[in-house]
């Protein structure tokens, strides 16, 4: 407890230990009041000298503050925007024909070739198709050879020989159309790829509507980003961008290869797009991945952390400058103009000079001119280049 608080408790109880007794005693005459009177007055006096001997509380101490050392170096910005990887391959198969499925070769995970069969349609209703087709062909060759031999001896029609000429002809266009259609039963790989994902089973039937399998290639990913409008002429194909995935614990320098040419009305953004590469296809379909690029650099910089500065009734900013007077330290209040910050740093473009010191914690606890003492310097350090080699 405070000495000053003790004594002054002590005085109070002293006080109404007196007047409690005074209350309690009978009354006596006024000469004897005045002297009980003047007695507490002094007793008073003497324990406010007593008081007043030990307590230092007038006695101030320094301020304990840490100090941040203004430090040159080159200051970059970045826009972060959250981008979605997009495999370079990426389509769902249907069956061009209904059918029901006869045999799945595949399985989901399973890696493929181009031409690799995966899926066999049961073609039997087209095998009987194609033999039905056949023999309504050969009658057809049978007849309009006939007619061709007639017309070349002046004997029958010509409309007989011009229907013998155009059933065969539509019989012919029929039977390679069933042809192609049996070949559509074999479903093969378009691509190499993975199989990610099978949807029906053996026996249910396959349609032009209906998804058979998902084959992804991962060998060439990218990142789609939504750009806002207002970078426009900042973001240009061929700028170097870095690519973090915090999942995966992965960061990639790439570059732009794509801007759209077209700003979307209802976000007002346009895609960019940045190449990924295929890295033990860890760059799976719609992961997301934060997109940092550089929007300013700024040379010779004078760095200051974020935190150090602070902002008066007015909207000026001003940080608390390290002045030595002697052996003293004192705090004095320093209007500065800051450029842009990124994540903890700021650079100032005027009102401090390389190697000030500046107070970092404890500058919101002090005034102008007060005397300040350390426990931490540290020395601000704010050059966040990307690596483009």
């Amino acid at each position: 407890m405070n000495k000053h608080i003790l004594y002054s408790t002590l005085i109070v109880l002293l006080i109404v230990g007196t007047i409690t007794s005074c209350t309690n005693e009978p009354k006596g005459d006024l000469d004897q009041l005045i002297a009980k009177r003047d007695s507490l007055q002094n007793e008073l006096i003497a324990v406010e000298e007593l008081i007043s001997e030990i307590d230092t509380s007038d006695i101030s101490e320094p301020a304990l503050v840490s100090i941040d050392t203004v430090k040159q170096g080159t200051f970059e910005h970045f826009i972060e925007i959250q981008g979605i990887v997009e495999a370079d391959k990426n389509v769902t198969i249907t069956s061009e024909i209904p059918a029901i499925i006869k045999k799945i070769h595949v399985r989901e995970g399973q890696e493929v070739k181009k031409g690799t069969l995966m899926v066999t349609l049961d073609d039997e209703m087209i095998d009987n198709q194609i033999k039905e087709l056949q023999t309504q062909l050969e009658l057809a060759e049978y007849v309009y050879e006939k007619q061709t031999n007639l017309r070349k001896e002046n004997i029958g029609s010509q409309l007989d020989y011009e229907k013998a000429k155009n059933n065969k002809e539509y019989l012919e266009s029929a039977l390679r159309t069933a042809q192609v259609q049996k070949g559509k039963a074999k479903i093969t790989a378009v691509y190499d790829g993975v199989v990610d994902e099978i949807f029906p089973r053996e026996g249910e039937i396959a349609g032009p509507q209906m998804p058979l399998i998902r084959i992804i290639s991962l060998g060439n990913a990218s990142i789609k980003v939504d750009v806002p409008e207002s970078y426009l002429n900042e973001v240009k194909v061929g700028d170097f961008v870095s690519v973090d995935f915090p999942d995966l614990g992965k960061t990639f320098i790439s570059k732009i290869n794509n801007r759209g040419s077209y700003i979307e009305p209802l976000n007002r953004t346009f895609k960019i797009s940045i190449d990924l590469p295929g890295e033990d296809n860890i760059l799976l379909p719609n992961l997301i991945g934060s997109v940092r690029i550089k929007d300013l650099i700024v040379e010779k910089a004078l760095l200051i952390n974020v935190d150090d500065v602070i902002q008066d009734a007015q909207g000026k900013d001003y940080v608390f400058k390290i002045e030595d007077i002697g052996d003293k330290s004192f705090a004095r209040k320093v209007f500065i103009q800051k450029g842009e910050s990124y994540r903890n740093l700021t650079y100032v473009k005027e009102g401090l000079q390389n190697f000030d010191r500046i107070v970092s914690q404890g500058a919101r606890s002090i005034i102008d001119g007060e005397q300040v003492q350390f426990n931490g310097i540290h020395v601000t350090n704010g050059n966040l280049s990307i690596n483009h080699d």
